[in-house]
């Protein structure tokens, strides 16, 4: 295995729907748990991001971003569990508007870079795909914006797109590498 804190934090990351479901359903507690499940995702990957062989300029981004999701996705579901609004309002209107969509592309960056320096054979078709579909949503979503629209109002759907790049990662830090990760210069 290649990288078993990014295998957790795909994990994490793929099954904040279903957890994010049950607490709904048994609790009415579903947007919390996501955005804790989300936390702990982003923190994990923070740590993994190191196991892929990446520039470590690259690496110190896609840290940089993955921790600062992790923090904001955290504010974001204790605000909600203590309904405190000043801090509501700073988890979602300070941190969660621009600032979390652009954590978000620099990790997304980082993918794009861990699938054309060091991913390979099939994982590398599913990562292509998988990226592909989630810098085009991203896009779309940008698109929008400059309108005056969003995307949660316009095609709330297609935000499920930005879990795919962890299918892809889960594949990725499950194979098998024969040569020890390293970051270069």
């Amino acid at each position: 295995m290649s990288s078993p804190r990014g295998l957790a934090a795909a994990v994490a990351f793929l099954a904040a729907l279903p957890v994010a479901a049950v607490c709904d359903a048994v609790a009415g507690t579903g947007e919390i748990a996501i955005h804790l499940v989300f936390a702990l995702g982003a923190a994990l990957m923070a740590f993994a991001i190191f196991d892929f062989r990446t520039p470590r300029w690259i690496a110190w981004m896609g840290c940089a971003a993955s921790v600062f999701l992790a923090v904001t996705f955290l504010l974001q579901g204790v605000s909600q569990w203590v309904n405190d609004p000043a801090l509501i309002h700073f988890a979602y209107q300070i941190l969660g508007q621009g600032l979390e969509g652009s954590a978000g592309d620099l990790f997304l960056l980082w993918c794009l870079v861990v699938l054309l320096v060091d991913s390979r054979g099939w994982t590398r078709i599913v990562g292509a795909v998988a990226v592909a579909l989630a810098i085009g949503m991203r896009g779309y979503s940008h698109w929008l914006s400059f309108h005056g629209r969003s995307l949660g109002t316009e095609a709330p759907v297609l935000q499920s797109l930005a879990l795919l790049p962890f299918l892809w990662l889960l594949l990725e830090a499950a194979r098998k590498r024969s040569v020890p990760a390293r970051n270069s210069a």
